[in-house]
Order: C-alpha cells, then sequence, then structure tokens
C-alpha cells in the first residue's frame, strides 16, 4: 500500500486553499521594480537636502515634510510655556487657584492644544503624501 506524504496529504477541513496568500503577504500588484524605484526617488529627494529644497523655486520637492517634526515639537514647547504663564498668573490670584491650574488646567490645556494641533499637522501630511503619491503615478506611467 502506497503512503502519501502529510505534506501531500489533504488539508484539513475548514483550512485554507493553498492558493490565497497568507495573512499580511505582500500586495502582488507592487513589483520589487515599483519599490527600487520609489527607494530611488527618496533618496534622490535626499541627495538634494534640506536647503536646495527649501530654495527650490520650481516646487518639486517639498519641505513641509522634513519640517512637520520641527513645527510640532515647537508648537509643544510653546504650550508649555503657555500653561506656565497661566499658573504663575493663577497663582497670584489664589494659591488654591493656582494649585487646580497646575493640577488639573494646565494639562488639560496641554492635551486639548496638542491634540488639535497634530490633527491639523497630520492632515498637511496627508495632502503632501497624497502629493507624492500621484506624482510617483504619474512617472511610472499609471495615468
Amino acid at each position: 500500500m502506497p503512503t502519501t506524504p502529510i505534506w501531500q496529504a489533504a488539508p484539513p477541513p475548514g483550512a485554507l486553499p493553498k492558493t490565497a496568500p497568507p495573512p499580511g503577504a505582500a500586495d502582488p500588484g507592487i513589483t520589487q521594480q515599483d519599490v527600487l524605484d520609489r527607494g530611488r526617488q527618496a533618496q534622490a529627494a535626499g541627495e538634494k537636502g534640506f536647503l536646495g529644497t527649501l530654495f527650490d523655486f520650481s516646487f518639486t520637492s517639498f519641505v513641509t515634510t522634513r519640517i512637520i517634526k520641527v513645527l510640532y515639537a515647537l508648537i509643544l514647547v510653546l504650550a508649555v510655556l503657555s500653561a506656565l504663564v497661566y499658573t504663575v498668573i493663577a497663582f497670584r490670584v489664589s494659591a488654591v487657584f493656582g494649585f487646580l491650574t497646575l493640577v488639573i488646567g494646565d494639562p488639560l490645556f496641554i492635551i486639548i492644544v496638542m491634540a488639535f494641533w497634530r490633527l491639523v499637522l497630520e492632515a498637511f501630511v496627508v495632502v503632501f503624501r497624497i502629493a507624492e503619491d500621484i506624482q510617483a503615478l504619474r512617472e511610472r506611467g499609471d495615468r
């Protein structure tokens, strides 16, 4: 009686067919050449440098995606400084009001301000990434 090796045995009931890609597998529509082209474009944009991008009068490359982290950090510093100013003013009014501002008001203020600016800056980044992806599609020839 011939025996069938276990790797050639029929799959158990309810198992995925062998033709289905495993979960998390790469999209078959994206080729290795697409990935290499995208890397070369990113490298070419990086070679231009920050100042080269800043003074690019043709606006072919974007500086916004490079400075967004610095801008977010500056907003955080300004929010914390503003909260400290409010705390000093509150302590001048009364010690209890100053303590409540320090414990409740400042953290709430910083969280609300940072959440708002995070949403705004993420919207900017999304718009610029869409523009970069559309540019890459045009260069690839998918119109």
